[in-house]
């Protein structure tokens, strides 16, 4: 396998238009927008033992595809450089490559977990390690499902005495004579700092199943993801499993949560997409669940809550930004400023079509105690009469739109000693990779309203 580390054609940051925001909280300020001409996103966020903030930052250009990069901030999110910006095999627009996750083991080391397509257009299963702040990296895994064409990690977790492991799935090889689940859920795990490493669960749920998230706890290991049974009457269901250590240094898996807001039909599809756990110990899984609104079928943002044995769950947050229309979480940090935060994505009826990056907060995690802590649309300047003009004459109905991007997704959230960040994305002309920032004055007094 051949690697090149290529650096962007077009620039990280192109303030090709002026930009504004309105925010439900002033607090929050954007302290990055990396702009590129096509897709662009922040998907993850972590810091190392240095206090050194991490953004795993998917971009692309017209001659290498989607690549990842992963950009480093040693001023708290002040200033930002480029450290890791990967590419699989040679440059190609038919690459696409990114990092999904972020995390750091007990001895500081960085990894990035994510996916990779090689040439023959399969998509491979990545790790990428640093053990010098992010200044190299090198590959540990390179994994692919045999025959899978697809094969994906999402989430990275370390534990105390130093094992690494990560979830994802991969799209499994079937045929109508060996019948098979579609996608099957993995957990693979090294015990030497990603020298070496073993599928240590392969779970399909009857027709598939996907992880997503991956957090290690005194209690065992918890994974989040969802699976479909196949039945009709049963759509894509919003699971947790739990592994615990047997005798054999091996894991005992059991799910320990199903859950959909509605019972029956493929349109209610529930999915979790992050997990955390708070400074008691209490387990939270973050997604979206499906369920009836004004007479339509909507996704509901959705928080679950657990003791730390994992086996007691129930909703502790439930949002719509208006009725009836789309809302999910994706991101969570608990434990540090603020008591509970989760970012996500949800639409509005008003300015317009289109979508907000949504922070919720709770001093507690407790229901009844969530609410929405940032609200943030990108606002692009309307273009001049002169580019307006041009624009209409290349419109098939003579219509264009100037109304604020139509995109803002809130997608990893991370909490540090100076306050909260929160990292995602906005589209319109542009792509728009975004970390925002909540003061630590701020954190601080929400960590002081906490109830005893």
């Amino acid at each position: 396998m051949k690697k090149t580390n290529v650096l962007l054609i077009l620039g990280a940051v192109l303030f090709l238009a002026p930009v504004a925001t309105s925010s439900a909280q002033s607090t929050w300020q954007t302290v990055a927008d990396f702009q590129c001409k096509s897709q662009s996103a922040v998907d993850a966020l972590t810091k190392d033992a240095s206090g050194n903030l991490f953004a795993a930052v998917s971009t692309a250009d017209p001659r290498a595809g989607l690549h990842a990069q992963i950009r480093k901030s040693t001023d708290h999110g002040a200033t930002w450089t480029v450290v890791e910006d990967f590419l699989y095999g040679a440059p190609r627009s038919s690459t696409s490559t990114r990092f999904l996750s972020l995390g750091t083991d007990a001895a500081g080391h960085l990894y990035a977990v994510g996916y990779a397509t090689d040439e023959n257009g399969q998509t491979r299963w990545i790790v990428r390690k640093s053990g010098d702040s992010g200044n190299s990296w090198s590959t540990v895994d390179d994994f692919a499902w045999p025959g899978g064409q697809r094969t994906t990690a999402q989430g990275f977790a370390a534990d105390a005495a130093g094992n690494l492991y990560v979830a994802g799935y991969t799209d499994a090889p079937t045929s109508d004579s060996k019948p098979g689940p579609r996608s099957r859920w993995l957990v693979r795990q090294s015990h030497d700092g990603g020298r070496n490493w073993s599928t240590i669960d392969d779970f399909g749920y009857g027709f598939s199943a996907r992880a997503a998230a991956i957090v290690s706890t005194s209690s065992g290991l918890f994974l989040a993801g969802s699976g479909w049974n196949g039945k009709s009457e049963s759509g894509e269901r919003w699971l947790v499993r739990k592994g615990t250590v047997d005798g054999a240094s091996g894991f005992r898996w059991q799910t320990v949560d199903e859950f959909q807001m509605k019972e029956h039909g493929h349109g209610y599809n529930s999915w979790a997409h992050g997990l955390g756990v708070d400074g008691q110990g209490n387990l939270y899984a973050v997604g979206r669940s499906y369920a009836v609104a004004d007479g339509g079928i909507s996704a509901h943002w959705i928080v679950r809550r657990a003791s730390s044995a994992g086996s007691d769950w129930s909703v502790v947050d439930t949002f719509q930004l208006d009725p009836g229309s789309f809302a999910a979480a994706f991101g969570i940090a608990a434990g540090g400023q603020g008591g509970v935060s989760v970012v996500g994505q949800a639409a509005g009826r008003n300015p317009g079509p289109g979508s907000h990056w949504i922070v919720r907060q709770s001093a507690t995690g407790d229901a009844g105690t969530w609410s929405v802590n940032d609200d943030f649309r990108l606002v692009t300047a309307p273009p001049s009469a002169l580019e307006t003009a041009a624009l209409i004459s290349k419109a098939t109905d003579g219509i264009v739109a100037t109304s604020p991007a139509d995109i803002s997704r809130g997608s990893a959230i991370f909490s540090d000693s100076t306050g909260l960040f929160a990292g995602g994305s906005a589209s319109g002309e542009l792509g728009h990779a975004i970390v925002r920032k909540l003061e630590s004055s701020r954190a601080s007094e929400l960590a002081a309203r906490r109830a005893p």
